[in-house]
């Protein structure tokens, strides 16, 4: 934003307007300069530095700011004192006709540093659908100052590794009814999880998502209020940010440090993606889905659509909130036997 000082329209102290009078000469021995569009006459010999002392032309500096838009460096940007548009010395003598402005600094974002990490053990793509791991490089950018992350991206550049390992995924919680009660059962099975979660019931339930961290589970962002009309890749851009920040900062709140979302009903677009990581989130989705939410199945049938679809890498989606889910809960064990029988170990994401 360009501000023009008009210098003998803003004295107000008597000290300014004596030093005014000082460089207004008599017509026949003085030079006129435009100020703000407004002619006035000082005498000959006037400098750059003793009309801005004499009129006051002094230019508001602007903040460096970080890249969530607040100021890291307040005043960092010198505004300018130009004469006939170009910038010029204090001790420039004014010439009859010179133009003065002054152009307040302009508040700007801070720089950005770029990071590239060769990542040789392999890292997960980014909508990430198993437990895969492809080689690659992991660029990071943040600011330069205020250190926060703008985004992370893993660029593969080879074929992906399947590793013979299984990840179970628990959705929609905590749930006061079962997610306790899916937590006892994982522990007595000896199998971590992952558990994403809504953020409206974490606010509500706050000791549950902080069982989960203490029994060793990783929970991550299953955005606020859980949206489905219309489908979360679908909302607009602010509405995306907003429903992942605000559930990222509930579970910081309560010590979680989230790297992974899982959006509403899997629905992923490359804006979903970009919302994700902006935070520093990568989006996870499932390749084994029993569909144990549906009304009315049963614990031998959730078990069943698990058992024949799990390979080498699959994550499984489950629900620990949402409704009933003491057939999920009844599943558990025959589920965990079954995969554990096949020589695969359990991970969490």
């Amino acid at each position: 934003m360009r501000r023009i000082v008009v210098g003998v329209l803003i004295l107000s102290a008597a000290g300014g307007a004596f030093a005014a009078k000082q460089l207004i000469g008599r017509p026949a021995g003085s030079l006129a300069v435009d100020v703000a569009g407004r002619t006035v006459h000082v005498r000959k010999g006037t400098t750059l530095g003793e009309a801005m002392t004499g009129f006051a032309l002094q230019p508001h500096p602007g903040d460096v700011l970080d890249v969530n838009g607040r100021p890291v460096r307040r005043g960092a940007v010198r505004g300018r004192v130009l004469v006939n548009g170009r910038s010029a010395a204090h001790a420039l003598g004014l010439r009859a006709g010179d133009s003065i402005t002054v152009v307040d600094g302009h508040s700007r974002r801070e720089a950005l540093t770029r990071r590239v990490t060769r990542v040789r053990g392999g890292m997960p793509t980014d909508p990430q659908f198993s437990v895969a791991y492809a080689r690659g490089e992991e660029i990071v950018v943040r600011g330069a100052l205020s250190h926060e992350l703008v985004s992370a991206h893993f660029h593969a550049d080879g074929p992906a590794t399947v590793r013979k390992v299984v990840a179970l995924t628990f959705d929609d919680g905590p749930w006061p009814s079962s997610t306790g009660r899916i937590l006892n059962e994982l522990r007595r099975l000896h199998v971590r999880a992952t558990f994403f979660v809504i953020g409206y019931l974490a606010q509500q339930y706050p000791e549950l998502v902080r069982r989960e961290l203490r029994l060793g589970m990783v929970v991550g962002n299953h955005s606020y209020n859980h949206p489905q009309v219309p489908p979360f890749d679908q909302l607009p851009i602010p509405l995306l940010r907003d429903e992942i920040g605000l559930n990222q900062r509930i579970l910081t709140r309560l010590g979680v440090r989230t790297h992974l979302f899982r959006p509403p009903g899997g629905s992923v677009s490359p804006s979903v993606v970009r919302a994700a990581e902006a935070v520093g989130d990568r989006v996870v989705l499932w390749s084994v889905d029993p569909t144990d939410w549906q009304p009315g199945v049963s614990a031998a049938r959730v078990a069943q659509r698990v058992l024949s679809s799990v390979r080498p890498g699959s994550i499984v989606i489950l629900h620990d909130g949402g409704g009933d889910r003491s057939a999920t809960l009844a599943a558990l064990p025959r589920i965990v036997k079954g995969i554990r029988a096949r020589g695969l170990r359990f991970v969490v994401l």
